[in-house]
């Protein structure tokens, strides 16, 4: 056996047999960029420790890059005023604490990490006008490629699509799954239809599940418990003469339900 070979295995024993609080300090280089309870935006060194970067105060948006290690912060331009002034400035916080500075020359629109955080894509604009699509090295933040917004949105290369246009294009489309979604949007009317004034708040959780957002005992908005978008708005006549966000009762019965109609998801 070799004598590196020999010290690997030796190291390895020492570590698989020495007690928690030894195996916590070690646990101690192996930190990852994070964003604390207080709003503090840290990064790793080379040695594992963490190096404070900027505060959240200072962003209007902040994301951490799949690698874990990088993150990247929309400055607010002013303070005072908030996010009611169009940022104009990308922060990059790398491992080792290096922060690079993306400044696209017209306020930033969105912006999203690519490659798990090698790069950076940025849309930049006045929001009344055609939009500049940039891509950006994140060690660097030298400037890849950059291209003016196409006619059509489909056309844009990978790197530049958000999120959300990404998943809406991996939406499988055909004629069969057409006709299923209208299947079963017309089966959920029929059920939805069924729930009527007169019924229980228990009658209601058979279809409906609670949102996030301000409600009270007798006024509440639900969502659908196979899509949370579809939603309706229900008030109740509450048993007992209670009236207290805090103490719903399945028999309060529903005084009226609104049509169902199509939102996004609100979060507490």
């Amino acid at each position: 056996m070799s004598k590196l070979v020999y010290a690997t295995f030796l190291l390895s024993l020492v570590v698989a047999t020495t007690p928690g609080s030894f195996r916590e300090q070690q646990l101690e280089y192996s930190k990852q960029a994070q964003v604390d309870a207080e709003g503090n935006i840290y990064v790793s060194s080379e040695q594992g420790k963490l190096i404070w970067m900027a505060d959240t105060k200072h962003c209007s948006e902040v994301h951490e890059a799949n690698d874990q290690q990088t993150v990247g912060c929309r400055v607010i331009q002013n303070q005072e005023l908030g996010n009611t002034v169009p940022s104009l400035r990308l922060e990059i916080y790398r491992k080792g604490g290096y922060k690079g500075i993306i400044e696209p020359g017209a306020p930033i629109l969105d912006w999203h990490f690519w490659k798990d955080g090698q790069q950076v894509s940025v849309s930049s604009g006045l929001g009344n006008g055609p939009a500049t699509y940039a891509l950006y090295d994140s060690a660097t933040a030298r400037l890849i490629e950059k291209l003016p917004e196409p006619s059509d949105e489909g056309l844009l290369p990978q790197w530049a699509k958000s999120g959300a246009q990404i998943q809406d294009e991996s939406v499988p489309m055909t004629a069969e799954l057409t006709q299923e979604r209208r299947q079963w949007i017309a089966k959920v009317l029929r059920r939805i239809g069924k729930i009527k004034p007169g019924m229980t708040r228990k009658d209601l959780l058979a279809v409906f599940t609670t949102e996030g957002g301000i409600s009270t005992r007798t006024q509440r908005t639900y969502v659908h418990t196979e899509c949370p978008y579809i939603k309706v708005n229900v008030r109740f006549n509450a048993v007992g003469g209670g009236s207290s966000g805090l103490d719903e009762d399945p028999d309060d019965i529903i005084e009226s339900i609104s049509q169902p109609y199509l939102a996004g998801s609100i979060i507490d």
